[in-house]
């Protein structure tokens, strides 16, 4: 990605369940630093790697992402030409097999309103750089595993000013095994950033969209525990989703809900 333009990598490895020819490799790269961490917490990673950070710029990578060359110099640019600009989110490529489409909409799909874009894109690492003076690192202390960029970039935009380069700079796969973002787990995290978000964004002219994505997120999360048995939570989650705005549109899930609570029952 970098080009002709200066950079550095650094590498945080966590926890016991590394690869040592990796590591090996890695130490052999005079462009690399590598940081050996003994915990697992990949929060903990992600604001080490930050604080380690001296640059004017800072970028992050996930396991799934693939950063496009030659696109750095394109970020550099635009922050260069909007000093008022404190992070800068751009788009990328998904892949899916052999299908290729882009992480945000067109852009007469879009909303006018970056953040409220923002709250109905998919998130990944290679989305974001940030001008490192500007912007606290607290923000990347959450402590979840899944869905960690949605959390700490809506945070960021309540407090900074956000840009936007419609050009890809990453390539997102949805097809990369043992990613934390493939699991069932990543879609039951969903509604507790979501409601956290809701709490941020309270009062703001857009509560009504985070509570609307909550009801969503909700109602996605009640289905996954349907299909794995848990009925109990499944009910809770479901009665959430219909208390959101334009929660009505779930009502017909109850009918599916309390067929499977009474198949349990006299099963």
């Amino acid at each position: 990605m970098a080009g002709d333009c200066d950079y550095s990598i650094i590498v945080v490895a966590n926890g016991p369940r590394v690869s040592s020819a990796v590591l090996e490799w890695l130490a052999t790269q005079s462009d690399i630093r590598v940081i050996r961490l003994r915990t697992g917490s990949y929060p903990l990673a992600r604001r080490v790697g930050a604080e380690m950070a001296n640059s004017e710029f800072l970028g992050f990578l996930d396991d799934d992402d693939e950063l496009i060359p030659n696109t750095l110099a394109r970020k550099i640019d635009y922050f260069r030409k909007r000093p008022e600009i404190d992070v800068l989110v751009t788009d990328g490529l998904r892949i899916s097999g052999s299908k290729v489409t882009k992480i945000f909409p067109p852009p007469e799909a879009r909303r006018a309103d970056l953040i409220e874009t923002m709250m109905r894109a998919g998130w990944g690492a290679g989305a974001l750089t940030l001008r490192m003076q500007n912007i606290d690192l607290s923000a990347f202390d959450a402590v979840f595993r899944h869905l960690e960029w949605t959390l700490t970039t809506l945070d960021l935009a309540r407090r900074h000013q956000f840009g936007f380069l419609d050009e890809p700079t990453y390539r997102y796969y949805d097809d990369t095994p043992g990613s934390l973002s493939k699991d069932a787990e990543h879609c039951l995290a969903a509604p507790e950033v979501w409601r956290r978000l809701s709490q941020g964004y309270a009062g703001t002219r857009y509560e009504a969209v985070v509570r609307r994505r909550y009801g969503a997120e909700c109602h996605s999360a009640s289905c996954e525990y349907v299909r794995q048995g848990r009925l109990r939570e499944a009910w809770r989650f479901h009665a959430e989703s219909l208390k959101s705005p334009g929660g009505m549109v779930f009502v017909p899930f109850s009918a599916r809900l309390l067929l499977a609570s009474l198949r349990r029952r006299f099963a």
